[in-house]
C-alpha cells in the first residue's frame, strides 16, 4: 500500500492510502490532477504497511465491488473498487470536501474563484457561475495590466485584523478553444487540439495555456489581500454595468461561495453512482456567517456584467 499527503500550506493535510497501481503511478507522475482544483503540493511516503492516522485520511482499495464508506466525525473515507473501475476525478471531488471540513475549524475557506493580485495591498476576486469568463477576465487583467496570478480555480482564504488574506490558490489555467480564437489570438500558437478533440465546438474544447503564461513571463503569487470581489458574466457585446448589492445579499452571495466545497453539493462520486457527502457540521455554520459578514465589511462587491474588455476596464479604474 502507497502512502501520499496532500499538503494545503502549512494549515491542513489529508493521507491516502491506496493499493491501486493506477492511481498511484497518477499521482506520482501527474500531481497535477490533483493541484489544478486544489491548492496545494502532493507529499510521496512511499510503501506503507498499515494505516497510521486517526482521522484526516482516504483508503482506496481493490476490491471484487464498489463500496464506500464515511465517517464524519473523523473526516475518513474508505473506497473499495476494481483495480481498473476507480474514476479518478472521484478522489479529488472527495479530497476537496473532507480538506475543507478541516480547515473551516481552524477560520479558513476555499473560495472557487479566479484571483489575480495588483499590488501587496488589493487584489481582485473573481466569482461566478461556471462559463461566466472568470479565466478570461483574469488574464485580460494579467495581460493589460500586469496583475499576477493568484488563484484560476480555489483560492484559500483567512481573515485577520479585518482583512481577508489569500493564503495560497490553483495556478493551473484552462481557456476554452473558442475564447482564445475570439479574444487572445496570441496564445494560438501555444496551443493545440487533440485528435479526439476535432470536430466538437471550439467552446467544448478546454486547453491550458501555462506553457504560454511561463514563456511569456507572467507573475504568479500566493499571498494578497482581496479587496474587491466581482460576481461576473461576460458578453460577447451589449451594455456593461457594475453595481453594488444590498448588504444581505453580499453576505449570502458570500456565505454560499464559502459553502461550496463543504457541502459538496455540486460533485458526485459518479465512478460509484453515489452522491458526494456533505461535510457541513452544524457546530460551524454561525462563524461561517460571521466570516461572510466581516469579508463584506471589509471588501467591496459589485454584480459586474459586460463585454471583457470593458469590464477590466472598469475593474482597473474602480481598484
Amino acid at each position: 500500500m502507497k502512502k501520499f499527503i496532500i499538503n494545503v500550506g502549512e494549515v491542513a493535510k489529508l493521507a491516502i492510502y491506496t493499493d491501486i497501481d493506477s492511481i498511484a503511478k497518477k499521482t506520482i507522475e501527474h500531481p497535477e490532477s490533483i493541484t489544478k482544483t486544489i491548492p496545494a503540493s502532493i507529499e510521496f511516503c512511499g510503501e506503507v504497511n498499515d494505516i497510521y492516522d486517526k482521522n484526516n485520511y482516504i483508503t482506496i482499495l481493490k476490491f471484487d465491488k464498489k463500496i464506500i464508506n464515511v465517517t464524519k466525525e473523523k473526516n475518513v473515507a474508505n473506497l473499495f473498487s476494481p483495480e481498473n473501475q476507480f474514476f479518478f476525478p472521484d478522489l479529488i471531488y472527495l479530497a476537496i470536501g473532507m480538506l475543507a471540513n478541516d480547515l473551516q475549524k481552524k477560520g479558513y475557506y476555499f473560495v472557487q474563484s479566479s484571483v489575480v493580485k495588483y499590488d501587496d495591498d488589493h487584489s481582485i476576486m473573481l466569482i461566478g457561475d461556471p462559463n461566466a469568463g472568470k479565466t478570461t477576465m483574469a488574464y485580460s487583467l494579467m495581460k493589460n495590466n500586469n496583475y499576477k496570478l493568484i488563484s484560476n480555480d480555489n483560492v484559500l482564504i483567512h481573515e485577520e485584523d479585518g482583512k481577508i488574506n489569500t493564503i495560497c490558490g490553483t495556478k493551473a489555467v484552462q481557456m476554452r478553444y473558442g475564447g482564445i480564437k475570439l479574444y487572445f489570438p496570441e496564445i494560438l500558437p501555444y496551443v493545440s487540439v487533440e485528435d479526439e478533440d476535432k470536430g466538437r465546438s471550439d467552446w467544448d474544447i478546454k486547453l491550458y495555456i501555462d506553457d504560454y503564461l511561463k514563456a511569456q513571463n507572467y507573475g504568479y503569487a500566493d499571498n494578497s489581500i482581496v479587496t474587491d470581489i466581482y460576481n461576473i458574466t461576460t458578453f460577447k457585446s451589449g451594455d456593461t454595468f457594475i453595481r453594488s448589492r444590498e448588504r444581505i445579499d453580499k453576505i449570502l452571495l458570500i456565505y454560499e461561495h464559502l459553502t461550496k466545497q463543504i457541502r459538496s453539493t455540486r460533485y458526485a462520486l459518479t465512478g460509484f453512482n453515489y452522491p458526494l457527502p456533505s461535510f457541513e457540521d452544524e457546530n460551524f455554520l454561525q462563524a461561517r456567517y460571521d466570516m461572510a459578514g466581516r469579508i463584506c465589511d471589509n471588501t467591496r462587491i459589485y454584480d459586474a456584467r459586460g463585454t471583457v474588455d470593458e469590464l477590466s476596464k472598469r475593474l482597473v479604474k474602480k481598484l
